[in-house]
């Protein structure tokens, strides 16, 4: 039995509190693109996550990783003027994800038995101002700190069972080096994001 991973439900965003970009938090879970949204606790600031119980991951042996896709409004109605950075952007963080999955799974082609659909969606997103970060005095505030805030689920590639979902902000660190570089500090979480979905996929 196959399943159909298209992201039909990309119509909706992520419910987010109208912050400054120096610091932004999911304030309810998350409505659009996850399938059981409802299923999610609150697990830190600006985090949720579910994990279902008793997940025999042995039995998964291959893992398919479907395309990055960007909610509606990601960009918040083009007001950072990025679109053309968003396909590579996508790109990045489906590589970031098949990487660090790789380490236990088998690349596949599609979903089928024995193999785990990972979908990702990329909710908001900023870019950095490097000129703004180049000193602390220019920093006040956090003005020209980039952020992203992510969906991720996991599903069962046989029957469409969720056995994973996620979602987190993050934002630039005043200390950070990735600041000084435009998508640094979203590249930096494609990463986290990717190895924390791995290591949540493998038998304890």
């Amino acid at each position: 039995m196959h399943i159909n991973i298209a992201p039909v439900l990309l119509a909706s965003a992520l419910v987010i509190s109208a912050v400054s970009c120096s610091h932004h938090a999911i304030t309810a879970a998350p409505v659009g693109f996850l399938s059981q949204p409802e299923l999610m606790k609150k697990a830190g600031d600006g985090s949720w996550n579910y994990a279902a119980a008793d997940i025999d991951w042995s039995k998964y042996k291959t893992v398919y990783v479907a395309p990055v896709v960007f909610a509606p409004d990601a960009l918040g109605s083009g007001v950072w003027g990025n679109e053309s950075d968003l396909p590579n952007l996508a790109s990045k963080f489906r590589a970031a994800l098949a990487g660090a999955m790789s380490a236990r799974y088998q690349a596949a082609q599609g979903s089928g038995a024995g193999t785990l659909v990972v979908r990702a969606q990329i909710v908001k997103l900023a870019p950095n101002s490097p000129a703004r970060n180049l000193a602390p005095q220019t920093q006040i505030g956090g003005t020209g700190y980039g952020f992203g805030e992510v969906a991720i689920e996991v599903l069962d590639g046989g029957d469409g069972t969720v056995l994973l979902e996620f979602a987190e902000v993050q934002t630039t660190s005043r200390f950070s080096t990735e600041k000084l570089s435009v998508w640094g500090s979203l590249e930096k979480s494609f990463t986290d994001w990717a190895n924390r979905i791995a290591v949540s996929c493998q038998a304890k």
